[in-house]
């Protein structure tokens, strides 16, 4: 019988298609804060209050773009296809014409 799987040897297989996504969705917010960090100092300092502002979301938008991009990378690696494993035409012949053990041969007789 035909196989209908339509993989043929040597083919790679497609890269599922929204794995980008996070990585994209993630990066816009973090474009965003890195720009809020570089407003200047002086009306950073009046909208939250903090000297620091710049830096904490300069970490914020390191943070938001790397996290995208490690959930891309893993919904792209959860999401692949392994081809079958190839089986040698040697060892399946071996395989079919090796005779099947008979297991009532072996089995101890019933009293009665």
């Amino acid at each position: 019988m035909a196989s209908r799987n339509p993989r043929r040897a040597g083919r790679h297989n497609r890269i599922p298609g929204q794995w980008w996504q996070p990585g994209v969705y993630g990066s816009m917010p973090a474009v965003a804060l890195w720009i809020l960090a570089r407003l200047p100092a002086g009306l950073l300092l009046s909208v939250t209050g903090m000297p620091a502002a710049a830096a904490w979301l300069n970490l914020a938008g390191d943070t938001v773009f790397v996290a995208g991009w490690v959930a891309s990378a893993l919904l792209l690696w959860l999401t692949r296809r392994r081809p079958a494993p190839v089986r040698s035409a040697d060892a399946a012949t071996a395989a079919e014409s090796s005779p099947k053990p008979d297991h009532r041969a072996t089995e101890p007789a019933l009293p009665g």
